[in-house]
């Protein structure tokens, strides 16, 4: 009988997991550019595991904890499965179905995570309340992370804010896949005004 498996090797992480620089004060605090780095790499990441991937991925977990981060702060996907003979689910690039959902909504969990510097897995749900409120812009101030300061674009901070409201919406009501969600991160397209 043959076996064979398939291994995720990565380049080595110098930097660790993304959750330990959110959460760790021993770690130098993230920049605004990096965060943004980050959450347009994971964006672009996922795009391509939905769309490129052969063989097709059946799974996809996204948190900060298993984000890792290169020399560069390039992030790294680190908890996905590919499709294999015995598997029968194959994810598809837009939210038709729960589990593909859940990802986009796991990814605006993400964003605010980067936005806040606080953990999804401590404090989450005070999060999504946060951004389901109808003026959430005006309390912006008091969500973001200390450790930014004032060294934030006001302009593109609002944009990941939009997106991540697009991504949370998303857990009960199918509206957008992820390469629409990577357009809007990248400016290519207007993000929709609700």
């Amino acid at each position: 009988m043959d076996y064979f498996c398939r291994l995720l090797i990565f380049d080595n992480i110098e930097n660790g997991s993304l959750k330990e620089h959110l959460n760790d004060p021993l770690k130098t605090p993230l920049n605004w550019r990096t965060r943004l780095q980050i959450a347009n790499g994971v964006v672009a990441a996922l795009e391509y595991l939905f769309l490129f991937s052969e063989p097709p991925i059946s799974h996809v977990s996204i948190s900060s904890s298993n984000i890792m981060l290169d020399e560069n702060f390039t992030p790294k996907l680190s908890d996905f499965g590919l499709l294999t003979g015995g598997s029968s689910v194959m994810m598809t690039q837009d939210c038709t179905g729960q589990e593909n959902c859940k990802i986009i909504f796991q990814l605006g969990v993400l964003i605010l995570e980067l936005v806040t510097g606080q953990s999804s897995e401590m404090e989450g749900s005070d999060l999504i309340e946060w951004i389901q409120e109808s003026r959430f812009f005006s309390s912006i101030d008091k969500m973001l992370d200390p450790d930014l300061g004032n060294n934030y674009d006001g302009t593109e901070l609002k944009s990941l804010l939009a997106v991540a409201k697009l991504c949370i919406k998303s857990w009960d009501k199918p509206s957008y896949t992820i390469p629409q969600l990577f357009r809007y991160l990248q400016k290519e397209t207007d993000i929709p005004q609700h």
